[in-house]
């Protein structure tokens, strides 16, 4: 027990030793359980630097499989994963990182049927997934099972990020509720529309930083649509606001 103590102690002594962090804040890192919903460019990303961190309860939901395209920007996946479901594969490189972790996965679409399963054991939700339908299911289910929602998009340049918990305040908005006019079978994807590999890459880091500001009580934000565009490096901060008439959070 010592033992590990003093390996934990050593392996995450960079964060431990920051105010911001301490002991008690990497204690919260180990305590928090995180669902992945989406293990390409946002999820293979986001996973790593997360289970580096300390996290050590993680669900990964993919049922995909790696094929030679995604390598550019999936990170961990090689070629000689082609072929092999996206989930099983990220999780065992993720216990070759953190052999304290527990990882679990699902080889599954995620569906209205099945996603409760996956969300009510977990603290944080993030939605890594590539098309409307799975993201419109994710954020309706975090809003009936009171989960907060960390949901990144990626096209060309761009990255678009928004923390949801549409639950906790009667001002906090949805996903819904900005885009209210998206439908299940909108469903272009980056496959369709082009993907610079670093874009994939920043937009699941930031993704893992906004996590880690969550469980470190540094800041919320679930009134802000973040984008940016890495071509012109320039950030911007959207102020939204509930939809009084979604069909989601307003119901």
């Amino acid at each position: 027990m010592i033992e590990m103590e003093e390996y934990l102690l050593e392996k995450y002594s960079r964060q431990i030793i920051m105010n911001e962090v301490g002991l008690e804040g990497q204690k919260k890192i180990f305590d928090t359980s995180i669902c992945i919903i989406g293990c390409g460019g946002l999820g293979t990303t986001a996973s790593q630097y997360l289970t580096m961190s300390g996290i050590s309860k993680l669900t990964l939901i993919d049922n995909d499989q790696v094929n030679l395209s995604n390598l550019n920007r999936q990170t961990l996946f090689t070629e000689n994963d082609i072929g092999k479901n996206k989930s099983i594969i990220l999780a065992d490189k993720l216990k070759r990182i953190n052999k304290n972790s527990n990882i679990t996965f699902s080889t599954e679409k995620v569906t209205k049927v099945n996603i409760g399963k996956y969300i009510t054991e977990n603290n944080i939700i993030l939605d890594c997934t590539d098309n409307f339908e799975s993201r419109l299911i994710i954020n309706e289910f975090c809003h009936i099972g009171k989960k907060v929602l960390v949901s990144a998009a990626i096209q060309n340049f761009d990255i678009q990020i928004f923390v949801s918990a549409s639950w906790k305040g009667k001002s906090f908005p949805c996903y819904k509720c900005i885009f209210p006019n998206l439908e299940e079978n909108d469903n272009e994807s980056c496959d369709d529309m082009g993907i610079i590999s670093s874009v994939a890459g920043m937009g699941g880091l930031i993704q893992a930083n906004m996590v880690l500001n969550l469980i470190l009580g540094l800041k919320e934000n679930f009134n802000e649509l973040i984008l940016f565009d890495c071509a012109k490096i320039e950030l911007k901060k959207i102020i939204v606001k509930k939809n009084k008439e979604c069909k989601v959070c307003c119901k």
